[in-house]
């Protein structure tokens, strides 16, 4: 990881009937550790979070103008600093015809990869602390939130440079919460969203689904078990899921094997690169609901072996209880027995 250029910047409204107002700053900052360690911290929460959108720009230049003006700094034509600047003032004209009020500190970084340039923008909240001062008396401070990361993007810039139309060069983070600062935050960097992650989540999950149904039961749990680490593993990485790759890892002995069932059942090209939604891929491994003040969550190799499901009367038989909850519930029946 090396940082080209970061810089940051503030934004902030506390009325709502008031425009936003900006404080930016002229010169990008000078690396040391203290923003490398930054960089680092807020890089792997973006790889670590579920959830992500893929996409590209937006093709309308003169309503979403931030492609054009990366393009300038690209060429040489402009710099950083001018590039991250106007894209703050694009921020506040569309934050202004919201009503949210809100503070935020924009860190840009130019990040110069072995594998290709990336340009980060990532929109980070405040969170109230205390600190000593020199006189040991407790004065409060506000601290960036680096571990809640509700808006940003990743820009791949070799991919948006090679033109290829298919290639999903923009890696997005918004929040459900604050929908309308979240949909500012799309439209400032004219994100338009080019990858259906739902639609593939379940086109995955059901190619495997039928992959493994006449594999004995552990056979089949191992299988999918490893699918979901592979894909879970490709997140952090940041990368799409190779089916050909999968396929491999999946059985080393017949490598392609997964791949050619996947082509030849759901007509899915097996060098296709998917970008399924780990939260739901977990269902592969992991059974899990709550509602009427029951919560249960179990391994889902479990079904029909030590856990038992009658659709016809709607039950769950658990012949194997694990031994702290066993305890518990002995612990309880013992209190409602000494009670009565």
């Amino acid at each position: 990881m090396a940082i080209q250029s970061l810089i940051i910047h503030h934004i902030e409204r506390w009325q709502e009937e008031q425009p936003a107002t900006l404080k930016l700053r002229e010169q990008a900052h000078l690396v040391s550790a203290d923003y490398e360690a930054l960089f680092s911290q807020l890089k792997k929460v973006f790889q670590f979070k579920a959830g992500k959108l893929f996409g590209r720009f937006e093709d309308n230049y003169s309503d979403f103008p931030f492609s054009a003006w990366l393009n300038d700094q690209q060429a040489g034509r402009s710099g950083f600093e001018s590039l991250i600047q106007r894209y703050m003032e694009q921020l506040k004209n569309l934050v202004d015809k919201t009503s949210e009020s809100f503070e935020a500190y924009v860190v840009a970084v130019l990040e110069d990869r072995a594998d290709g340039p990336r340009l980060y923008l990532f929109m980070l909240d405040t969170q109230s602390a205390v600190r000593l001062d020199h006189e040991l008396n407790l004065e409060p401070v506000d601290t960036l939130n680096t571990g809640k990361l509700e808006y940003a993007l990743r820009i791949e810039l070799n991919e948006l440079e090679s033109g290829e139309e298919d290639s999903p060069y923009l890696c997005l983070i918004r929040s459900r919460g604050r929908a309308k600062l979240g949909e500012a935050f799309t439209q400032s960097v004219g994100f338009k969203n080019s990858v259906d992650t739902q639609q593939e989540t379940e086109a995955l999950m059901e190619i495997l689904a039928n992959y493994t149904q006449r594999a004995e039961p552990k056979e089949a749990a191992a299988v999918r078990q490893k699918a979901y680490d592979f894909c879970v593993e490709q997140q952090q990485l940041g990368e799409a899921v190779p089916l050909n790759e999968l396929s491999g890892y999946l059985d080393e002995n017949q490598p392609t094997r997964f791949a050619e069932f996947a082509e030849q059942e759901a007509h899915i090209d097996s060098k296709r690169e998917l970008r399924p939604d780990t939260r739901k891929l977990k269902h592969l491994v992991r059974l899990s609901g709550k509602g009427n003040g029951l919560s249960l969550s179990f391994s889902s190799d479990l079904i029909q072996q030590t856990i038992l499901f009658d659709e016809k009367s709607d039950t769950l038989t658990i012949t194997s209880i694990p031994k702290t909850l066993k305890k518990q519930i002995m612990d309880h029946l013992k209190e409602q027995q000494d009670a009565g």
